[in-house]
């Protein structure tokens, strides 16, 4: 079962726009993870008036960049984003070119970042639950790109992956879910 946890960004100011301060942010992250694993995290920005690109890339960007969510069976994500905000996400991930789901003020979910990523996970929403192939028919795609994807995505913070057990493909064979949502037969998986 997952861990959910939410780390509050205003606790680092309404207006935080330094590197130093965005280190120190990133520091408290990582302790939250460590020694940790299925960990749902949400990193909530309710509160922060504005926040510069230095500081976005400095807490978030190098935050997802050292991390590969999926070893850890961790999932990633943010809210309370204002315009302001939402576009010094974008502009760390894009240079940083990794992603991140965004929980909207309605409930959906998107993900900034890699435009082919941002597609395949649209499609990952609408199935909720499904592997490589299942993606690979959708899009159109061979098998290799579809877990190529995939596998950004869950290092990504993006899918929780777990290894199905008894596959009879031959190899290791997983499943997929977008983060936040609860796989329905747990039983036959095996977090990776």
């Amino acid at each position: 079962m997952k861990e959910a946890t939410t780390f509050s960004v205003r606790q680092l100011g309404k207006y935080p726009a330094t590197r130093p301060l965005g280190q120190e942010g990133r520091a408290r992250l990582d302790d939250l993870l460590e020694g940790h694993s299925n960990i749902d995290l949400t990193i909530d920005f309710s509160g922060v008036e504005v926040m510069n690109i230095s500081f976005a890339d400095e807490f978030l960007g190098k935050f997802l960049a050292s991390h590969e969510f999926s070893t850890s069976g961790a999932t990633v994500r943010v809210t309370g984003l204002n315009s302001d905000n939402r576009y010094s996400v974008l502009v760390c991930v894009e240079r940083r070119k990794t992603a991140i789901v965004v929980a909207e003020e309605d409930g959906t979910l998107s993900l900034l970042g890699d435009p082919i990523l941002e597609a395949t996970f649209e499609v990952a929403k609408e199935l909720r639950e499904f592997k490589a192939s299942d993606i690979g028919a959708k899009l159109d795609l061979t098998s290799q790109n579809a877990n190529n994807r995939l596998k950004r995505l869950a290092d990504a913070g993006a899918l929780h992956k777990a290894q199905v057990v008894g596959s009879s493909r031959g190899g290791k064979e997983f499943a997929y879910q977008v983060a936040g949502t609860v796989v329905s037969d747990a039983r036959n998986r095996t977090t990776a």
